[in-house]
Order: structure tokens, then sequence, then C-alpha cells
């Protein structure tokens, strides 16, 4: 390590290029390629309602809609007669009518009508609106945006589909409605629980609850397509807190519940499958399917879910000013904080940070075997894919 004479002369005003090979989602990038070959979210199924809804996802300018029949499109959200922007067409039955020229795009982008034009015309069949996949799941409206001969299976989730739960989507604004920083320095975050002893109990009082206060040991474990760190902790009380949690290439995670007390023994499978999806390199959005367990005939509620955006749960009281913010901060704030984008060079990583490290060089390798002309991990082709989730909380008895 440089510069042990703790002199800043020359350090903080010569900053680094970030890892442009991690950070950067555009089209033709290594990650931006990465991350167009999975299935990824794009808005919630209520949220199509009778207008269009415009999109920016990985730098591209997009609208989605559901037609009055049904069916769900992306389309490029530029018209492709002129430019006008398709989030002021109008939702028919058959899709999407332009609303300079009124030409009617379908949920794959055929043109449908033109009505400008004679009708004994076919220029109608000689253009086509650019367009991507959908797939609603879960609540949630899912886009391919990668290359249509490489469109994989849809994945389902081994822990949202049990019985007794309820699924819920939602926006996940637990870094604000947006996160003002690169998506890698949000996701990596799950892969690093020694942050939720320091951040959320020590430094910031009982942010989760007081099972989470006691200093952890940790592991992490890798698998093909994912990280998963491993913590358990000695509660004061004897009982043993064990907790996995599993980050997923290439931007999607699984964590439990954060409300586990302590006193009462549990196993519980964990509770969502969330994604950090960019919507360019220095802005990210959040979503979650969340497995809400059935008590009573009842749903419980979700403190993810019933969060004040920027908040990391509906516990935590909002702050009232930005002394409170610094007295008591959360993941947003050391997460934005980091600079719009994280600068590894930087960093001083310890054995703590394992699992960072981990993820980074997975997530690498997956990048280049896209580059290699392979599929990246936990890609399947044809059949069935059900992806088996190990994240869990247990609190168990004393040894």
């Amino acid at each position: 390590m440089k510069g042990l004479d703790g002199s800043a002369y020359g350090r903080t005003a010569n900053v680094p290029k970030e890892d442009t090979f991690l950070t950067e989602t555009a089209f033709g990038t290594p990650v931006g390629e990465l991350l167009r070959r999975y299935w990824q979210p794009i808005a919630l199924s209520d949220e199509l309602t009778d207008l269009p809804k415009p999109v920016t996802i990985m730098h591209e300018d997009l609208v989605v809609f559901r037609d009055k029949n049904g069916g769900v499109g992306v389309l490029d959200r530029h018209c492709c007669h002129r430019g006008a922007s398709l989030e002021y067409g109008r939702v028919e039955p058959e899709g999407l009518r332009c609303c300079y020229h009124g030409w009617l795009f379908d949920t794959e982008g055929h043109c449908l009508d033109q009505p400008c034009e004679p009708a004994t015309s076919d220029y109608k069949e000689k253009v086509r609106q650019p367009w991507y996949p959908t797939h609603e799941y879960g609540g949630l409206v899912f886009v391919y945006m990668g290359p249509p001969e490489n469109k994989p299976v849809f994945p389902t989730f081994d822990i949202l589909e049990r019985d007794n739960i309820k699924l819920r989507a939602y926006r996940n604004n637990t870094r604000g409605v947006v996160a003002e920083c690169n998506w890698l320095q949000i996701h990596e975050n799950a892969v690093d629980p020694m942050h939720t002893f320091v951040l959320h109990s020590a430094n910031s009082g009982n942010q989760f609850t007081p099972a989470f206060s006691v200093l952890p040991e940790i592991d992490f474990e890798g698998t093909q397509n994912s990280v998963q760190y491993i913590r358990n902790a000695t509660l004061p009380n004897g009982n043993r807190f064990h907790r996995i949690g599993e980050v997923f290439i290439p931007n999607f995670r699984s964590l439990p519940s954060q409300t586990p007390k302590g006193d009462e023994l549990i196993k519980e499978p964990g509770r969502f499958i969330g994604w950090w999806v960019p919507v360019d390199d220095t802005h990210t959005v959040g979503f979650h399917i969340e497995a809400l367990p059935i008590v009573d005939g009842e749903a419980e509620g979700s403190v993810w879910a019933d969060a004040v955006p920027g908040l990391s749960n509906s516990n935590i009281p909002p702050p009232e000013t930005y002394e409170d913010t610094q007295r008591r901060p959360g993941d947003k704030e050391a997460q934005t904080s980091q600079r719009p984008v994280a600068v590894h060079a930087l960093e001083n990583l310890a054995t703590s940070d394992m699992g960072i490290v981990k993820f980074r060089h997975l997530l690498r390798k997956a990048a280049k075997s896209i580059q290699n002309g392979e599929d990246p991990p936990g890609i399947v082709q044809s059949g069935n894919s059900v992806i088996s989730v190990a994240s869990k909380n247990e609190i168990l008895p004393p040894e």
C-alpha cells in the first residue's frame, strides 16, 4: 500500500478511472452484453394502465404498454416514422398508435395501420418498430434485450413457488426511487454481511433487530452462478443465528427476512428475489418479488415494500434533517457516497470483503464467457429453468 505517511497530497486530487469492464452497461460493453443475456424487470404489471410508460434501461429509451387485448409490448421509444416519442401514443386493442401521424404498432413492432397513406399502399408491411420480447412473472414485466437467437428460457425460483405464500411485486426504493450511483456497488452490498453489524447496528442504532447487533462469524461459498455468505452468531440468550444470503450473476439476489428477534426458534427460506437494474452507469432502479407467508388467512406485511424511499425498511424513522442523516445513515448513504461509480483501484479490501472479491471475479468471468462465444452461467435455452436459492434464516437452540 502506498502513502502510509498519511499525506493526501496527490491522492485525493488524482482519482483513478473506475473499472469500466465491470461497471459500464451500454450496448457493446462487456457487462452490458452480459446483462442483456438475462431477462430484466422493466415495470410492475399493475403500472401498465391505459397509458404507455416510458422507461430507460441500460442507456436505452423504451416504452412499455399493455394493449387493450392484454398483450404487453416493449418498443423503442421513438417512432420509426419521424421519431416522435411513443410515450404520447394511444393504447388501442391491437397495440400502440403514435400521436403524430397515427402509425399503429403491435407488441412485436409490426406496423398495422398508416392512416395518412393511400388505402392501396403496402408500405406498412415494409417497416417495423424495434421491439423486445416480454414475459410477466410474479407481478413484474420482464424484457429480454439480448441477441434474439440467444433468448433463454424464463427462469422461476424455488422460494417463490411454495405453498402458503402470497407474492408481492414492488419497486425497491430503499436507495431512493432512482438510486444515484452505479448498479454494482448496490448489488454487491448483499454479499457483505459485516455491514449489517456495523452500519445497521453499532453505528446507526438498531435499524433491523437486536439479533443483528452481535458480531458474527462469516464465510463465503461460490457456485457456478452465485456467491453465498454464511453468517453465524451466538445471541445473548444462547440461541444461534444462522443466516445465508445469495447474490447471483448478473444482477439478482435473495436475502431472508430482516426481522428475526432471536428469542423465537425459526427456520425460514429467503423472502425475495430482487434485481438492481441499471438506468445508465450512474443511476439504478430496484425491483422485488417477495414471498409473504400467509398467517391466519392473511399475508404478512413487508418491511421492504412499505419503507419510505431511501430507507432500508419501514421500521426506520425518516430523518428530519441532514444532521440526522449524518448521525444514522443507512444503505443509501453508504453506497451512493462511494462516488457515482465506485473506484475499485482506491479500495483496500480485507478478509471481510471476500464475498465482494468472489462476486467480482465471477462477474468478470461471466462477461468474458460471452466474449468467447459461450453462454453465461445459469442460462437455459430449452425446457424448464428453476433456480434453487440457498438464502435462509435459522434461529437454533444453544448447542
